[in-house]
């Protein structure tokens, strides 16, 4: 169950108190769907960020905490500054980023920002501390746990498409297909070349990720560099999953150039320790796309539903909401870069 929202009132007594410090004003900085952030002016000192996390069953304060916490040990300044939490009271106290948000302003250098701090990140592979970081949230580890994610998702979406006929006949007549040429041939692939696609993935070709990374969770600076937010699915997943993720994410709404560009970036840097790295992103692409469809296509759902979400489900599967997956589809492994 979640916990209640807290009021501005609230967050000056919590911010004081973690701070150590008097807030002279607490002002909502925005509202997610997840969480909460007030900034806090400070009687002296520059402003904080004060975030309150609802409880939903997920440790969502520690998981971003001990990340954000781990990021700033080893150097990292493009995330928040992590000074204090208190888990009573789902309340964490970070560093203020000024900026505006990222997505609305997009830059052609924006590809470039984004994949040179997932690759900056995969330096801290083997930093002290970073094998007990957990999991990152939905992590997959193979390709037929990224199958399964599919399956279930698409259950619960058919499941509801009784009542829908629009999405019905997206499902029907779109999604399934294609999707299951796309496992064919992922099951195919791997047959072909002796390897088990249940077989997880080694810890040695693991990348750490957001998980929840791009424009839409990222501030824009008067120099114009990104500072990316929200970490709070951060940890350890497989890299295809994270480069398909980043490319495809509808909160950022990358053009095709851009998204090919990062694309094309994360393949060099992840193919160079990784041998099978094409391979596994050419055939499970299309799978996180689907994945993607689904995602968007969750505003059918009786627990996410709204007029507002509905209507961009329903221009989505109009448009269909696969765009993004097929527009910056990856080169095949034949023309990676030696």
């Amino acid at each position: 169950m979640s916990e209640p929202d807290i009021s501005a009132a609230d967050a000056m007594s919590i911010g004081s108190r973690l701070a150590g410090a008097t807030v002279a004003a607490a002002h909502p900085a925005r509202s997610g769907g997840n969480n909460r952030v007030f900034r806090l002016e400070m009687a002296e000192g520059p402003p904080l960020a004060l975030k309150h996390y609802p409880s939903d069953g997920r440790d969502r304060l520690g998981q971003e905490y001990d990340a954000l916490t781990f990021l700033s040990r080893h150097g990292i300044t493009s995330t928040p500054r992590p000074i204090a939490k208190d888990a009573d009271a789902f309340c964490a106290l970070y560093q203020w980023f000024d900026g505006d948000a990222a997505v609305l302003r997009p830059r052609d250098d924006d590809a470039d920002q984004l994949a040179d701090f997932l690759i900056e990140l995969q330096k801290l592979r083997d930093a002290e501390g970073a094998q007990t970081l957990r999991n990152a949230s939905a992590s997959i580890f193979s390709p037929e746990e990224a199958i399964a994610q599919y399956e279930q998702r698409l259950d619960g979406l058919t499941r509801e498409s009784q009542d829908h006929p629009e999405l019905r006949t997206f499902i029907d007549g779109s999604l399934v297909p294609s999707t299951a040429v796309a496992i064919q041939r992922l099951r195919q692939r791997y047959a072909e070349l002796g390897r088990d696609p249940a077989a997880d993935l080694l810890p040695a070709h693991r990348a750490l990720s957001p998980s929840d990374f791009g424009l839409h969770n990222a501030l824009r600076g008067e120099d114009g560099r990104l500072r990316f937010i929200d970490f709070e699915y951060f940890g350890w997943d497989d890299p295809v999953k994270l480069l398909s993720d980043t490319a495809i994410h509808p909160g950022s709404d990358l053009p095709a150039t851009s998204a090919n560009r990062l694309i094309e970036r994360l393949t060099q840097a992840f193919a160079a320790r990784d041998d099978a790295f094409a391979i596994r992103r050419d055939v499970l692409y299309p799978v996180f796309g689907a994945i993607w469809c689904l995602i968007v296509l969750n505003a059918y759902l009786p627990e996410s539903r709204s007029p507002a979400r509905l209507g961009c489900a329903r221009w989505r599967s109009d448009g269909p909401p696969c765009r993004s997956a097929r527009q910056s589809t990856p080169a095949s492994s034949n023309d990676l870069p030696t």
